[in-house]
C-alpha cells in the first residue's frame, strides 16, 4: 500500500482523514503535539529529519494556522505556517504533495467559484493560504480547496458539533444569515482527499465542496430539523466583519452525498 504522511493529523479534519485513510494506506501521522511524529514543521531541520524517518510516498498537508483572529494578530507566523512550510514540502515531493486549502481565498463577490477562478482574499488567513497555494503549484504540488466542514466530533469542533453541543447545553448560538458556504461533511472530504491524493494527473487545483449553497443560519435550521432538535437556541445574526466574505460557495469537482444525508450523519 502507498505510504502516506498526514500532517495536522490531530485536528478536526485530521481525525476523519486518519480513520478513512487507514483502510487504504500505510499511514504516518504528525502534528505539533501528537501523531507518530510530534514536530514543528516550521523548523526546517526538525521537519527534514522527520521526513527522512517517515519516508512517505505521498504527503497530505492539513496543518495550518487557521484561526482568522490569530492570523491577523501574527501575520508573520501565519505566513510561516501557511506559505513557507507547504512551499518547502512541495519542493521536496512535487506532485506527490497535496495541500488542503480554503474557500476563504475568495472575496465573496463572484460566487459560485470554480477551481480556475482568480483568488482575491480579504483576510491575512486568506492571503497566506492563497500565497501558499501559489508557491505549492509553482513547485509542482497540488491543492484541494475545502469549504465549511462539519461532522461528529467529541471536542465540539466543526459547524454541526458546535451547534448541537450548544443546543444540548441550552446555550444560545448566533448564526449568520448573510454568509453563504457549500458545507461538506468531514467524512466525505476525507474520502475525496484519498481519491485526489493518488490521481496525480488531475488539475493542480480542485474544489471539494458540498452540493448546496446555504447560509450558516439555514444550515443550523436544517441540522436541527434532521436531528429532531428544537432550534430555539439559534439566533439569526448579520455578519458585518469586512474580513469575512459573504458568499464563497464553491463548484465542486467531485460528486458528494446530498446535504440531507450528510446532516443526518453529523
Amino acid at each position: 500500500m502507498p505510504r502516506v504522511l498526514v500532517t495536522g493529523a490531530t485536528g478536526f479534519l485530521g481525525g476523519h482523514v486518519v480513520a478513512e485513510f487507514r483502510h487504504a494506506f500505510t499511514l504516518v501521522t504528525t502534528s505539533r503535539r501528537g501523531g507518530d511524529f510530534a514536530v514543528d514543521l516550521g523548523d526546517r531541520a526538525e521537519a527534514n529529519a522527520m521526513l527522512d524517518a517517515a519516508r512517505p510516498d505521498f504527503v497530505l498537508h492539513l496543518a495550518a494556522a487557521s484561526r482568522m483572529a490569530a492570523c491577523e494578530a501574527d501575520p508573520d507566523g501565519a505566513r510561516r505556517n501557511n506559505v513557507d512550510v507547504p512551499a518547502q514540502l512541495a519542493a521536496r515531493y512535487g506532485g506527490r504533495f497535496l495541500l488542503v486549502s480554503t474557500d476563504l481565498v475568495f472575496d465573496g463577490r463572484c460566487a459560485p467559484y470554480g477551481a480556475r477562478d482568480p483568488v482575491a482574499p480579504l483576510s491575512v488567513y486568506g492571503v497566506t493560504k492563497a500565497e501558499g497555494e501559489e508557491r505549492v503549484v509553482a513547485a509542482g504540488g497540488r491543492v484541494a480547496r475545502l469549504p465549511l466542514l462539519f461532522g461528529p466530533d467529541d471536542q465540539g469542533r466543526g459547524a454541526s458539533s458546535m451547534i448541537l453541543s450548544a443546543i444540548a447545553g441550552q446555550r444560545p448560538v448566533s448564526l449568520f444569515t448573510n454568509e453563504y458556504r457549500t458545507p461538506l461533511h468531514c467524512r466525505d472530504a476525507a474520502r475525496a482527499l484519498a481519491s485526489v491524493l493518488l490521481q496525480t494527473d488531475l488539475s493542480r487545483v480542485v474544489h471539494l465542496a458540498g452540493p448546496e449553497r446555504v447560509s450558516r443560519w439555514e444550515f443550523g435550521q436544517r441540522l436541527c430539523s434532521v436531528h429532531g432538535r428544537q432550534p430555539h437556541m439559534l439566533l439569526p445574526a448579520e455578519c458585518q466583519d469586512p474580513l469575512r466574505p459573504r458568499d464563497v460557495s464553491l463548484r465542486s469537482d467531485f460528486p458528494q452525498r446530498s446535504l440531507a444525508e450528510m446532516l443526518a450523519d453529523s
